[in-house]
């Protein structure tokens, strides 16, 4: 285990300690190809309190992701850490991932831009890198705050609209 998997691995175990929360947790690393970036993914499995650790719509588990990440941060850790509680974030990623790649299709069958419900930064990520490399397809994010959202834009009407 490298030190950082350590450090990250202690740092989310003393928290959840202190929280009085019993659980399990490993620790994946895997490197971007692109930017050689490292990304460390802390899944933490308990038997009980899993709702409280996630709390509606996962706020408080990304609350727990931003003070593990600050703790690190100060400990000069500048790697990404991501944290997933009983597989909630990775089960919520893939149905993310799938609406956008559903509405990519709908949107290159119809021809008709199609507009996804607001969505915060992390879920709004997902959708333009899940779609990325469609070429049927362009994604962009409007709104403000807790009401921006993500557009699928069909290729072929911005093709035609710039003509």
């Amino acid at each position: 285990m490298s030190n950082a998997n350590e450090t990250i691995e202690k740092s989310v175990k003393r928290l959840l300690e202190l929280m009085d929360f019993d659980t399990e947790c490993s620790i994946k690393e895997q490197i971007d190809p692109k930017t050689d970036k490292k990304t460390f993914t802390c899944s933490i499995k308990t038997q009980h309190d899993s709702r409280f650790l996630i709390g509606q719509h996962g706020s408080n588990l990304y609350a727990l992701e931003h003070l593990i990440r600050s703790i690190l941060y100060k400990s000069g850790y500048t790697d990404r850490v991501n944290i997933d509680i009983n597989g909630y974030k990775e089960d919520k990623n893939r149905i993310i991932a799938n609406i956008a790649k559903d509405s990519a299709n709908q949107a290159a069958r119809e021809k008709k831009p199609v507009i996804l419900r607001p969505m915060n930064a992390y879920e709004r990520r997902i959708v333009h890198m899940t779609i990325a490399d469609d070429t049927r397809i362009i994604t962009e994010s409007v709104g403000e705050r807790d009401d921006r959202k993500v557009i699928i834009k069909p290729q072929s009407v911005i093709d035609l609209s710039t003509n």
